[in-house]
């Protein structure tokens, strides 16, 4: 007992050493300040935080970029569910996933990729499963995405932030502990498999999208796009849009970034070739704040009965 108080304790020192010149930036403290004044530390506050924490380096969630789940059980079968998106757009194929596992030994497998450029699949795990980080390569031509899911023999709570964590970042807040005891108990946390910063808890993208939903051919269209997190508007998020038929033949394709009010304006003049009503599809691919997503905006072009080139019925 007494050689492991001891290394308990070195442990402990260790850390210390290692975070001694640690100091979490004054615009975090202030984010949490004003979060626990409007009695808004929640879990969801509380991982918006520590996502901050984990880009400056302040503590190491090694596998937050996707998802944790727990081995099977003896003689039982799980599956992983995996999904990403390639930047390709009407486009019905098959893309080669690359599953490296713990060990480093390589599984591939072919995935159906879907139009809107995601792919999907369920990868089976069991008791044999290894624990650790997956990485998983999707390939697609020369287009490429990574994402990563991690594999753990401790049950993994309901919720990814523990009740008392709360209390530890109030305490923090009103200056009862300070930053290095802050980080060394969520990095204990970490350590032990129980704080995750999941890819749909760290900031999910908040989009919408409006415009008109029918335009007349020769006229101008636009496109509205409005990004956050749910919260504040995101500046600089890239939108690429891709307009196709159902035929999958490309009429436009343009890209850009949001502005400091999260919005990107695509406005263009509706070519004046349509001669009849016809179904447009906008496949929107949105990306910031280390996440990303294809929404499907679909519009109809018209022209009038009685103008050239127009086979609308009545001409």
């Amino acid at each position: 007992m007494k050689i492991a108080a001891l290394l308990a304790s070195l442990l402990v020192i260790s850390f210390v050493l290692a975070y001694a010149d640690s100091e979490i930036p004054f615009s975090t403290k202030q984010k949490a300040i004003q979060l626990y004044e409007k009695n808004n530390i929640t879990e969801k506050s509380v991982t918006q935080i520590l996502s901050d924490l984990s880009k400056h380096n302040l503590v190491k969630i090694p596998y937050s970029v996707h998802h944790i789940q727990t081995v099977s059980e003896f003689g039982q079968t799980g599956f992983v569910k995996l999904s990403g998106r390639i930047a390709e757009f009407g486009k019905t194929a098959q893309i080669s996933l690359e599953i490296t596992k713990p060990d480093g030994t390589i599984e591939d497998l072919r995935v159906p990729l879907v139009e809107t450029g995601r792919w999907s699949t369920s990868y089976p795990i069991d008791w044999t499963s290894q624990s650790g980080t997956y990485r998983v390569v999707a390939e697609f031509g020369e287009a490429k995405s990574i994402t990563y899911f991690h594999l753990t023999n401790t049950p993994i709570p309901e919720s990814n932030i523990p009740p008392w964590l709360l209390t530890t970042f109030e305490w923090w807040i009103q200056d009862k502990i300070t930053d290095l005891e802050l980080i060394y108990a969520i990095q204990h946390l970490s350590n032990l498999g129980l704080v995750i910063i999941s890819e749909k808890s760290t900031s999910q993208l908040q989009v919408k999208i409006t415009g008109e939903e029918l335009v007349r051919r020769g006229t101008t269209h636009t496109i509205n796009v409005h990004v956050s997190d749910g919260t504040n508007p995101i500046q600089g998020a890239k939108v690429t849009l891709v307009i196709e038929d159902y035929g999958e033949d490309i009429i436009r394709e343009f890209d850009g970034f949001t502005n400091q009010n999260g919005y990107f304006v695509f406005s263009w003049e509706i070519p004046k070739s349509f001669d009849d009503y016809e179904t447009l599809l906008a496949y929107i691919s949105i990306s910031g704040n280390g996440s990303s997503q294809t929404q499907l905006f679909k519009f109809t072009v018209y022209c009038y009965p009685g103008e050239d080139n127009c086979k609308v019925e009545g001409n």
